[in-house]
């Protein structure tokens, strides 16, 4: 596809105008009116069945030129060349730029646009589904928005060139995608769900492969917490917080169960109406992508006075100088408190109907564990410095050494008292470890000769599932907290390994094989691969034998400073680190109990008795 035909069928073609993983975007003329339309030329090298994967490809384009609706690319027609067979589909031509590029210039947009941006995708999906077509594969580049704020979805239900197969931007992905299952309404929900946070918190949701690893974008999307946007921004308004987290809610019959449902909620959020401005990009885009100036829109993209174009040196300088003169002038008074009746705050929400909650109906979630319960340390105390000798001559002096001296003993008595209590409670959490090892030393010793079934499947990547996983060895660790206190652990650790019957094999093509042995090496897992190639001895792809094999640890760390306990949970229920605070010292080994079932895969109520820890997204 490097050296493009310049004629499909009886399309000119002309400039290249984009270019992504399934294929590349040209301009085109059609012969006779001259219409200008979009010709997208799509890439067969990639599929493990290439004629099959034409013929679905047909179909599918089939099903999406049946839909008409404003905020849908209508598509024209579709064929296969027949110079080399490379298929293609014509669309209109839409003159705008895709969502992608907006938030790479702009990464955070302002509250209407959000919404706006949102509504118009959810109406276009609603149309979609109620005929009977689901998009699958929604993501930033597949928005197009125009100077006014038009927004054209594009690439409905382009099929998977292999059964296997992941984007290779994989973090719109909805959690029953990266499992394998078919992608139905909700998972569309979803998938704009995940483009509202990036929207609103100016980054996705679960990572990037671009910062993280494919690894760890499938499992953040499968099993991690979802942060709520306002943990990231803090200005996005509990409405906004509230909708997406709905749109983000790993089971799908927790989401809006369709698109429209997603469009109600939006349009019952209002924004106090703002001035026209216009937006320029922050640098221009790639030459490959056609750029269309937006125009004056209904409001500006930008949100935040980070964001706002950078005023001359010396007006900002004149500004500041003028405020200081104001603050001078107001003396010592303190300040009024009031509502700014500027454009400052133009891009906060206003819900159409007055919200009776005081906040967002679902727990927070907190960084760093609080202090343990029952702990409580007396604020530490100045103490005073000698006193001067008291002259024999000044009654005065001698009644304020002795003043000074009394307070000097009581200050020593609450240090005395300050110090036995952090000692007592330093005590107390050096215990809870000792009970702990205790539990996890005989839970091993009783499971590597019982050598049970784990009653849990492990879901792998999106590749399939580890199945028949059964208890091999353990062993417990443990780590004492050094030289200041020798005979106090510091941590606690049980480690085991589960083994199952049947390899797993699967194929990726060569440029996503790297991906895949990354990731393989990230959860532990050992495995083998091969070369497979054609008839021709041509790479075709990389086979990979992976062994069924788990590797989990659970690891109790004491904070002798905050005298706090933090769990460790790695490759229990699923692959993936997962951060807990163990209950309180009054449950007792309830905990401990709920926690072994939970490695076997029995039902477990752990995460009832636990608090979740969610780190502050950096």
């Amino acid at each position: 596809m490097t050296d493009a035909p310049r004629r499909v069928g009886r399309y000119a073609l002309g400039r290249e105008i984009g270019r992504g993983e399934r294929g590349a975007v040209f301009e085109a003329t059609e012969a006779g009116s001259g219409r200008l339309v979009a010709l997208k030329l799509f890439r067969t090298d990639f599929a493990d069945d290439v004629p099959a994967y034409i013929r679905a490809l047909g179909d599918r384009l089939l099903h999406a030129s049946q839909l008409n609706h404003p905020c849908i690319v209508r598509i024209i027609e579709q064929g296969v060349s027949a110079d080399d067979g490379t298929p293609w589909v014509v669309m209109d031509r839409v003159d705008a730029r895709s969502l992608r590029q907006l938030l790479d210039a702009l990464p955070r947009l302002s509250f209407e646009w959000v919404c706006s941006i949102g509504l118009q995708t959810a109406d276009a999906l609603a149309h979609a589904h109620a005929h009977g077509v689901t998009h699958g594969g929604l993501k930033a580049s597949n928005l197009l928005v125009d100077g006014a704020g038009h927004v054209s979805v594009t690439d409905f239900a382009l099929p998977a060139p292999a059964p296997d197969a992941l984007p290779a931007m994989p973090q719109y992905l909805s959690p029953e995608q990266v499992q394998g299952l078919v992608p139905d309404a909700r998972s569309d929900v979803f998938s704009l769900g995940a483009l509202l946070f990036e929207m609103l918190a100016g980054r996705p949701p679960f990572g990037s492969p671009l910062t993280g690893t494919l690894a760890s974008v499938l499992e953040n999307i499968a099993h991690v917490p979802t942060p709520t946007p306002s943990a990231i921004d803090p200005d996005v308004p509990p409405e906004l917080d509230l909708l997406v987290m709905k749109a983000l809610a790993k089971s799908p019959v927790d989401r809006f169960q369709t698109a429209a449902e997603l469009a109600d909620a939006l349009r019952w959020i209002r924004f106090e109406p703002v001035a026209a401005t216009v937006l320029k990009a922050a640098e221009p885009p790639p030459r490959a992508i056609e750029v269309t100036e937006v125009a004056d829109g209904p409001e500006s993209l930008r949100r935040g006075q980070s964001q706002k174009p950078a005023q001359p040196v010396d007006d900002v300088l004149a500004a500041l100088a003028a405020d200081i003169d104001a603050f001078s002038a107001r003396g010592t008074a303190p300040p009024s408190i009031g509502v700014a009746s500027n454009g400052s705050s133009q891009n906060r929400l206003k819900p159409l109907r007055e919200v009776t909650s005081p906040g967002p109906a679902f727990p927070t979630l907190h960084d760093e564990p609080e202090i343990a319960a029952g702990v409580a340390l007396p604020a530490a105390s100045n103490g005073a410095g000698p006193a001067a000798p008291a002259s024999a001559a000044s009654s005065l002096l001698a009644d304020l050494a002795g003043e000074a001296q009394r307070i000097r003993t009581h200050n020593a008595q609450m240090q005395r008292g300050e110090r036995a209590v952090r000692t007592e409670a330093e005590q107390a959490l050096a215990g809870r470890l000792v009970l702990v090892r205790d539990y996890l030393t005989q839970l091993a010793g009783q499971l590597n000769v019982i050598k049970p079934q784990i009653a849990r499947d492990y879901p792998l990547l999106g590749l399939g599932v580890l199945r028949g996983l059964a208890w091999q060895a353990s062993d417990v660790n443990t780590r004492n907290r050094g030289p200041e206190a020798p005979d106090q652990l510091a941590r606690v650790s049980l480690a085991w390994l589960l083994r199952g019957q049947a390899l797993m094999r699967c194929e990726r093509e060569p440029q996503a094989a790297g991906a895949l042995r990354v990731a393989l090496r990230e959860h532990g897992l050992r495995f083998e691969e091969q070369a497979s190639r054609d008839e021709q001895n041509r790479l075709r792809a990389q086979v990979f034998d992976i062994a069924p094999e788990v590797r989990g640890r659970v690891e109790l760390n004491a904070d002798y400073t905050r005298l706090t306990l933090r769990l460790t949970l790695q490759n229990v229920e699923r692959f993936g680190i997962v951060d807990y605070q163990p209950p309180s010292e009054d449950n007792g080994t309830e905990w401990l109990d709920e926690l072994a079932k939970l490695i076997l895969g029995q039902p477990s109520r752990f995460a009832a008795l636990a608090r979740l820890i969610v780190p502050t997204p950096q």
